[in-house]
């Protein structure tokens, strides 16, 4: 059986230890393991140490001589084993001493004792030693901690007195123990007279109450072990002080609360960059006043602000005819205009809870929350007209305007911010199309189709991207010989969940989205490609198209025409572009060369809305064109009258107005068009009327491109070379 003081017994090891050495050293370690807790040996690794030991106090007590080293040497390996309990030694030197004598039979009592002292006297002197080397090291340790914390006291100190932070260190009660220059210069006082303050004597009145609650919670120990927050601090003047703070609870060695220190940031520039970032952003630079965006949030908490059932009243303002104040007197006086109306608004309202604002440009909000003393909507629309009326002198020029005025009234309950906004803005519209100086009231039932339109327009630019749009023909007919003579071209669009868009529609939709111009450039090259293909095929005709007024305005109509033409293999000649007869009564220079190029690169050029005033008559004599269609409204009138009874229409003086037109223009040498044809009676007035052309439901409305070929077959306008054979 192997040593059980062996770590490798079980391995196979066989040392030759055993007796009163072996139960020695079994003994030996529980004992000093019991007594001496710093002993930091496995217990296999203790029992091989001291199974050395035992070896060596076997051979000392078999050699006398031997008895005075090996007991040191065993004295000093305990001291070295940290066998250096309270009661080590002795139970060392009594388990020795009754393991030699009892077991191993040795009567050699001197030897032993010699033995044991020897032991003793080596445990005490490497005992004493080891404490020596202790308190040397920690002297040394007390000595490094005191530089260190001298250092540190040092750079405390230094950070303390030299950080732009303020710092404040006060007890539990608030009186200040010690603060550093930096609070003084913040708080603009002399350190000596916050030394004899407390920390509550610097809170605003308005953060006091929250401040003094959340510094006894901390001083108390509770939960909240800090504070960070941006708060108010008063200066030596009176004046606040916009910090930060940042404070926290000192606790002393037993965990207690014993003091609170404060870190205060002065962020008073900051703070007013901040608000004047904030006001920027919510208020128009121009005026001072709202903008869009604080007037829709000051909409909202309306509804939180007023009763349920008060009536909140929302004017929606659009200066009439501005761009002739900034055109004729410049950008800096129509500056000053806003100015001054923006001044005229807040003074109208001065006695109303009301908010002025402006939304950019030349248009103005008011939200008036109704009082009993507010005018009525129709009295406070004059007011303002009236107001603004006045004249504004800036320089040696008094200037005055006027607003057309969108209104929209609600309960507060029902004050839905984004409707409301929307609806003012769509009586705004109705009020400007009306003239100037109107007003309009927002008219529920016609909200539908308002909003229906706006969303139409709103989608209108990706449907041309997508090829949605198409270009119909409709015929234009001779009344002379019944032949058709032309193809008008006209727009359609059938929009999704909706029924689909004449060319009128398209043209007025165009306008709002702003694809006016991409629409025609698309139109024009379409139509010329298709009369194209149908010259090709032996159907010749030449097409029409009616332009709007900003179409026609646009200065790259020409180049556009030209690079059309360009493109196709046609003659000139087949393109007949109608403009409106507006834009020749009161055209630029450069507009009327533009439509004089228009002619000189071959094209023909028509007039349509043409209603037979003076100053259109007059204003054909600036451009030369090749014929006119009549307005409709001309067209109604004369429609009208013949419904009603055809004796008593030709005796109509407007009836007999528009007749006399039309060979006043034939002497000009300008044939005439009319419109909206719808049965033989009508044509038969027109005919009897001397009227050239015309088109409407009697000739068949308008249709793709494949069914206008088999029309111009129908009509004969030409037939293929294999028809005819």
């Amino acid at each position: 059986m192997g040593d059980p003081l062996d770590p490798d017994a079980g391995a196979g090891a066989q040392p030759e230890r055993g007796g009163w050495r072996a139960t020695l050293v079994l003994r030996w370690a529980e004992r000093l393991i019991e007594c001496s807790p710093d002993i930091e040996l496995s217990d296999v690794e203790l029992k091989h140490a001291l199974a050395e030991l035992a070896d060596e106090l076997a051979e000392a007590l078999q050699d006398p001589s031997r008895a005075a080293d090996s007991g040191r040497i065993v004295g000093e390996r305990l001291v070295e084993l940290r066998a250096t309990g309270e009661h080590s030694l002795q139970r060392t030197l009594e388990l020795i001493r009754d393991t030699v004598v009892g077991e191993s039979g040795v009567g050699a009592v001197g030897h032993l004792l010699e033995l044991l002292t020897s032991i003793a006297a080596g445990y005490s002197a490497a005992d004493r030693e080891r404490a020596e080397v202790q308190q040397r090291t920690t002297a040394q340790l007390l000595l490094r901690a005191d530089r260190e914390r001298r250092a540190s006291d040092a750079r405390f100190r230094e950070v303390f007195t030299s950080t732009p932070i303020g710092v404040a260190i006060c007890d539990l009660k608030g009186r200040f123990t010690e603060v550093n220059p930096a609070l003084a210069d913040i708080l603009r006082h002399r350190e000596a007279d916050l030394l004899e303050m407390s920390i509550h004597d610097l809170f605003h009145p308005e953060e006091a109450a929250y401040l003094n609650a959340a510094y006894a919670e901390l001083a108390e120990g509770g939960p909240a072990q800090r504070l960070r927050e941006r708060r108010r601090l008063l200066r030596a003047d009176g004046e606040q002080a916009w910090t930060y703070l940042a404070v926290s609870l000192l606790r002393g060695a037993e965990g207690e609360p014993r003091h609170i220190v404060t870190m205060v940031e002065d962020i008073s520039d900051l703070y007013l960059l901040q608000e004047r970032i904030q006001y920027q952003a919510l208020h128009d630079a121009m005026t001072g006043l709202a903008n869009r965006q604080y007037f829709r949030t000051r909409l909202e908490a309306a509804q939180g602000n007023f009763p349920p059932d008060g009536m909140l009243t929302l004017y929606h303002l659009g200066l009439d005819g501005f761009e002739l104040i900034n055109d004729g007197l410049g950008y800096e006086t129509g500056d000053k205009v806003i100015r001054a109306v923006a001044h005229r608004l807040e003074q109208l309202v001065e006695n109303e809870e009301a908010l002025v604002a402006r939304f950019g440009g030349t248009e103005f909000a008011i939200l008036i929350s109704e009082s009993p003393h507010t005018p009525a909507i129709p009295e406070f629309a004059a007011l303002i007209n009236e107001e603004l009326s006045e004249p504004i002198y800036i320089g040696r020029h008094g200037i005055a305007t006027s607003a057309s005025i969108g209104v929209v009234r609600r309960h507060v309950a029902e004050a839905d911010p984004a409707n409301m906004m929307w609806a003012a803005d769509v009586a705004l519209r109705r009020a400007e199309i009306a003239g100037a100086r109107q007003w309009e009231l927002f008219d529920p039932d016609i909200a539908p189709d308002e909003r229906t339109e706006a969303q139409l327009a709103a989608i209108m630019p990706g449907a041309l991207e997508l090829g949605e749009f198409q270009v119909c023909y409709r015929p234009v007919i001779s009344l002379r010989s019944g032949d058709l003579i032309s193809v008008e071209a006209q727009l359609r669009w059938n929009p999704p969940d909706h029924e689909p868009l004449g060319h009128r529609e398209c043209l007025q939709l165009a306008e709002r989205s702003g694809v006016t111009l991409s629409l025609r450039d698309w139109m024009l090259r379409e139509a010329w490609g298709q009369v194209g293909l149908w010259h090709r095929s032996g159907y010749r005709t030449c097409f029409l198209v009616e332009l709007s007024e900003n179409q026609v305005r646009d200065p790259d109509l020409v180049a556009l025409v030209r690079s059309v033409l360009e493109d196709g293999e046609l003659d000139p000649s087949w393109m007949h572009l109608a403009v409106p007869t507006c834009v020749v009564m009161d055209a630029s220079e450069e507009l009327l060369e533009n439509l004089r190029l228009l002619r000189g690169l071959g094209a023909r050029v028509l007039l349509h809305s043409f209603a037979g005033s003076a100053p259109e008559l007059r204003a054909l004599r600036r451009v030369p064109v090749e014929g006119v269609r009549l307005a409709e409204e001309l067209v109604d009138l004369v429609h009208g009258c013949a419904a009603d009874d055809a004796q008593s229409c030709a005796d109509d003086p407007a009836v007999r107005a528009v007749r006399q037109l039309i060979p006043l223009m034939h002497d000009s040498g300008v044939q005439i068009c009319t419109g909206e044809v719808a049965d033989e009676r009508q044509e038969q007035h027109w005919v009897d009327a001397h009227c050239d052309f015309a088109v409407g439901p009697r000739y068949g409305e308008p249709v793709t491109a494949w069914d206008a070929q088999a029309l111009l077959r129908t009509h004969g306008i030409a037939r293929p070379a294999h028809d005819e054979d």
